[in-house]
């Protein structure tokens, strides 16, 4: 469980240490958390739609911040989906995706034979190959994975998100252009904690600013 006491006080610290927003994706939400979400919405949410988030995800975006600070480009807000959409293709859009939440993803394992389609090395494939995999379910309407609950991103379309359906319900994975998926965590918990480690190591952080201030300064 997280507690908003203590996330708040490791993003401070980080601020402080990167005032300029120099580390790749933080400008986009400078270390900062948005407001929480109401469970209520959350719930109702889920009901509509028939998918169920994990529980360290809700707890997390209905008591420490629905958004914002986090890895890459930082946390997409489950709020979004109370705000009225702009344009009728963008709510059937949304709609699609929405009621795909609740379709199992359907990961299979990537054979060898197939890492040079997804643009995957031999050599991080040998390292660990049971995070490799591949879908076999998308949604056609608008040519995403089902089950896959985009979180956020880290660029180069390279998204990271949550598993919401099938037996790695609330695993995060990394999911690319390619249409490859790449076992991240083994929950929501497990990946944000993570980030906050490397925050808040302000040894390691410090080498971090760094690097990125040398090859700013090139």
């Amino acid at each position: 469980m997280f507690h908003k006491e203590e996330v708040q006080e490791i993003l401070a610290q980080a601020r402080h240490m990167d005032p300029g927003l120099e580390i790749p994706g933080v400008s986009e939400h400078q270390y900062k958390l948005k407001p929480p979400v109401d469970l209520a919405f959350v719930r109702a949410v889920e009901e509509e739609y028939h998918f169920r988030l994990p529980e360290d995800y809700v707890q997390f975006i209905t008591e420490v911040g629905d958004g914002g600070a986090g890895p890459g480009y930082g946390l997409y807000s489950f709020g979004f989906y109370r705000t009225e959409a702009k344009s009728a293709r963008e709510a059937r859009m949304r709609e699609s995706y929405l009621s795909g939440l609740s379709k199992d993803p359907q990961l299979l394992p990537l054979e060898p034979d197939e890492l040079e389609y997804f643009c995957i090395t031999e050599e991080d494939y040998q390292q660990n190959p049971g995070k490799y995999f591949g879908t076999g379910s998308y949604n056609m309407d608008n040519d995403v994975p089902n089950g896959f609950f985009h979180l956020g991103t880290y660029g180069c379309a390279r998204d990271y998100g949550l598993i919401t359906c099938g037996e790695r319900h609330g695993q995060i994975f990394i999911n690319d252009i390619e249409g490859a998926f790449e076992l991240e965590a083994g929950s929501f918990q497990a990946f944000y904690q993570d980030w906050l480690d490397f925050i808040s190591d302000t040894e390691g952080f410090r080498k971090e600013l760094k690097m990125w201030r040398g090859i700013r300064s090139r």
